[in-house]
């Protein structure tokens, strides 16, 4: 990396290689969160990718790759933590449809040693919270893609879910009929700082969160060529009944996530189609 022993991505990685097996035996294929909230936003914005050849971005243990090869695709999968993808390698890499990598992905010449115009779409599922510097990947993207190709990610909500924000219920009295109201109160926006947090709850240690407002998020991209046109922002549905509802069940109006659709092209190349959400 040739960072110092101290620097925020080599801390940011440590956490990560001591919370990978935990991380993946608690996550799997996906809890509820990812497969009800994440995972369909990311695809309908992605669109379809049979027989494309997809990078994810900070694969973890390979749970969104594995889906890309379910869906046809030719995936690579990079990561920064070898723990991470040792544990993706014994899940299997769908009959050679996806290879895995151990590479930082704050490195901007390690991504291009990928291959110029090498891929047709990217993507990274709740991965750049836990960047300590997207400049690199932003750097990179136009390079990496084919023209007109697409970068598809999802993070926690900048505005709605971060170190600075805080779940709220409080009773309303209207006319003498009180009522529960839930809502988010946002403290800090402009100025986020990384702070420790938690993942999953039990994970052996605290990683670190790189939480961004929305302008220092989106203008590495910008600058480096891309195109905002596609956007989401999608809530829990109902939790079944009788099952565990999960924190943010109560905030229907409020996303937990968002997620957003890049582009790079100079050819003035259409938008993909979007795939609906069974």
């Amino acid at each position: 990396m040739g960072d110092s022993d101290q620097s925020p991505s080599r801390e940011a990685l440590r956490a990560w290689q001591e919370n990978a097996a935990f991380w993946d035996e608690q996550m799997g294929e996906g809890n509820d969160f990812h497969l009800t909230l994440v995972r369909p936003a990311v695809e309908r914005l992605l669109g379809a990718v049979q027989g494309q050849r997809v990078l994810d971005v900070g694969c973890g243990n390979g749970l969104f790759t594995r889906r890309l090869v379910d869906l046809g695709a030719n995936v690579v999968a990079v990561d920064g933590s070898a723990r991470m993808v040792a544990r993706a390698v014994a899940r299997g890499d769908g009959n050679g449809a996806a290879s895995y990598q151990v590479m930082d992905v704050t490195n901007e010449e390690e991504l291009l040693a990928l291959g110029v115009d090498a891929f047709d779409a990217a993507v990274a599922t709740m991965v750049l919270m836990d960047l300590s510097d997207i400049g690199p990947l932003a750097g990179a993207l136009p390079r990496l893609l084919k023209s007109g190709g697409r970068f598809v990610f999802a993070v926690s909500h900048p505005c709605f879910h971060t170190s600075g924000t805080n779940l709220v219920m409080e009773q309303i009295n209207h006319d003498g009929r009180p009522s529960v109201a839930h809502a988010v109160k946002v403290t800090t926006y402009r100025t986020l700082a990384p702070v420790p947090g938690v993942a999953i709850v039990g994970q052996p240690v605290l990683q670190t969160y790189f939480d961004r407002p929305l302008s220092v998020l989106l203008t590495p991209f910008f600058a480096a060529g891309l195109q905002l046109d596609g956007l989401d922002e999608p809530v829990l549905p109902p939790a079944p009944n009788g099952a565990q509802p999960h924190l943010w069940d109560a905030h229907r109006e409020i996303p937990p996530i968002l997620v957003a659709r890049l582009r790079y092209s100079d050819d003035g190349s259409s938008p993909v189609e979007e795939r609906p959400v069974p």
